[in-house]
């Protein structure tokens, strides 16, 4: 790495984790608080509500009364402000410039410790979330990315939608919110991260001041439970380009072999170099986009490819993507392929590092779940450290034929003529 991070971590008396990483090299700052809930910590019955929370967050509470007030104190200075959820993070956060920066403290601490859940902005907030799954139920990419989740990993709550159901975010009331917030919403649960041009004496300082939360405790979620059912699934639609995801089951991000996972998603499809791009896109001419990822929870994960196609071609895309797995299953690869892979995933991470949001959500995030923060340079050391005999080993291990799961939608009838080409 270009330049060493560092950090500190403090436990205020009520339990709030309150880190501090300075970048004296910028001007600006970002305010994240992060907390250890997601949709997989929701039962059916509330599907939805760890989204739908945070979007009344930004409703009003006692000193910004709306969303309005709330943008403009932002906006007003420049800074920019946001939320996410996924299935085991949610995050708040603000950026803007240092000098500026006590703004944030009161903004975040405001919503989230005197938001008012006002039932006619609950009503209102229905509609906007509604209109949100819509359009993404709408949008072909979209579609197949929750289609496949929730194939891959069953009827539980890893793979039901982040967003939920129409029917439940129609029925969620105040007093679930409320109920929620008080579970979930607890110091022990929750980390400050400050990233960006403050120092910590000040951090805590504003921390402080303006947090506080009232309730303790920390629940877990239920752990994940493998399930077994169909290959392939199909979603019909009626589309001008077919697409599909595959998967096969990994390990949890804990496992000691992820550093190696993330090499081999940037070797198959994580860059234009890679192998599925060149073979699928360049050579043959099957598919428009194609790529690689993992997706890691505590105790679980998948290691997927997607793709849009030419409708005609999918399943000659599927027969090639699994061609290129076994291939790389059975013969691995070469060290010119593991250190340009190590690289890219160096190089791009030495360039997210000079943002003080990156970082925030870098060492906030990881702290939240498991209660100590990786730096950057503990990242390297992982990569530097996977040999060529591991990465082909969890090639062979991981490119397991027998447990693919595959998701396509488009204009088609059945899915058996797409099932059969995962088997060459």
């Amino acid at each position: 790495m270009s330049q060493e991070h560092s950090y500190t971590k403090d436990t205020l008396p009520g339990g709030l984790r309150v880190i501090t990483a300075p970048m004296p090299s910028t001007r600006s700052v970002t305010v994240m608080l992060m907390v250890a809930v997601g949709s997989r910590y929701e039962t059916k019955k509330i599907n939805g509500i760890s989204h739908f929370m945070e979007h009344m967050f930004f409703k009003g509470a006692e000193k910004y009364p709306d969303s309005m007030a709330v943008a403009s104190a932002i906006d007003g200075v420049g800074g920019v402000f946001n939320a996410f959820t996924s299935e085991e993070r949610v995050a708040y956060y603000v950026k803007l410039t240092s000098g500026k920066t006590e703004i944030a403290y009161d903004v975040l601490s405001d919503m989230l410790h005197r938001s008012k859940f006002d039932p006619a902005e609950i009503e209102k907030e229905r509609g906007v979330i509604i209109e949100e799954i819509r359009m993404y139920n709408d949008d072909p990419m979209s579609r197949i990315q929750t289609g496949f989740k929730s194939h891959f990993f069953g009827d539980q709550p890893l793979g039901w939608d982040v967003a939920g159901p129409e029917e439940v975010v129609s029925s969620v009331t105040r007093d679930d919110f409320i109920k929620f917030l008080d579970l979930h919403y607890t110091a022990e649960n929750c980390v400050l991260c400050v990233a960006g041009d403050i120092t910590r004496e000040r951090n805590l300082e504003l921390t402080e001041k303006y947090f506080s939360f009232s309730g303790h405790g920390k629940i877990a979620p239920e752990p994940f439970r493998p399930m077994n059912g169909a290959r392939s699934l199909l979603i019909n639609k009626d589309t001008e380009q077919g697409h599909f995801f595959l998967g096969f089951p990994i390990p949890g991000d804990e496992d000691k072999i992820q550093p190696a996972l993330k090499i081999l998603s940037v070797i198959m499809g994580g860059a234009m170099s890679s192998r599925l791009f060149h073979e699928i896109r360049e050579k043959r001419g099957l598919a428009y986009y194609i790529s690689s990822a993992r997706r890691v929870f505590t105790d679980t994960g998948c290691f997927m490819v997607a793709a849009g196609v030419n409708v005609d071609k999918l399943g000659d895309a599927v027969a090639c993507v699994m061609d290129e797995m076994n291939k790389a299953a059975a013969r691995g690869f070469t060290a010119e392929e593991l250190t340009r892979g190590r690289e890219n995933l160096k190089g791009k991470l030495d360039l997210s590092m000079e943002d003080s949001m990156t970082q925030a959500n870098l060492y906030a995030g990881r702290e939240a779940i498991y209660g100590e923060v990786k730096t950057a340079e503990q990242v390297v050391a992982e990569l530097d450290a996977v040999s060529l005999e591991e990465l082909n080993a969890s090639a062979m291990k991981y490119f397991d034929s027998t447990k693919v799961k595959l998701a396509a939608l488009g204009p088609y009838s059945a899915i058996e003529q797409f099932d059969k080409r995962l088997e060459g």
